[in-house]
């Protein structure tokens, strides 16, 4: 398992599912779900990590175009938000971020666009 560990985690952050995974690479479905196993995260976990700006933005747009009364109508449009960008759009969002990350280390972690 251990040569196939960098590829099996690179497929799994691409969102390629498990089954195929293994199918891909003519290994057993039980060692891609072990492999990748320290890496998908909870719901506790994924909730306190921060989120892209350019997702921040996209839900921004879309769930707060209306006040919202309640905290759960924040909530649940911010969910129906989220299910609505495009795996395209958090594709190319990802292939970005390297790019923006150099911008900001040039920068001395000040501004820059």
């Amino acid at each position: 398992m251990k040569e196939f560990r960098p590829a099996i985690i690179r497929m799994h952050e691409r969102g390629v599912e498990k089954r195929e995974i293994g199918r891909l690479l003519g290994i057993h479905e039980a060692t891609v779900r072990k492999a990748v196993k320290p890496f998908e995260e909870t719901e506790t976990t994924a909730k306190r990590r921060p989120l892209d700006y350019s997702v921040w933005s996209i839900l921004e747009e879309k769930a707060c175009a209306k006040p919202h009364q309640i905290v759960e109508s924040l909530k649940r449009a911010l969910r129906k938000a989220w299910n609505e960008i495009s795996v395209d759009t958090l594709r190319g969002i990802v292939d970005n971020f390297s790019k923006r990350l150099k911008k900001c280390i040039d920068a001395n972690g000040g501004h820059f666009e």
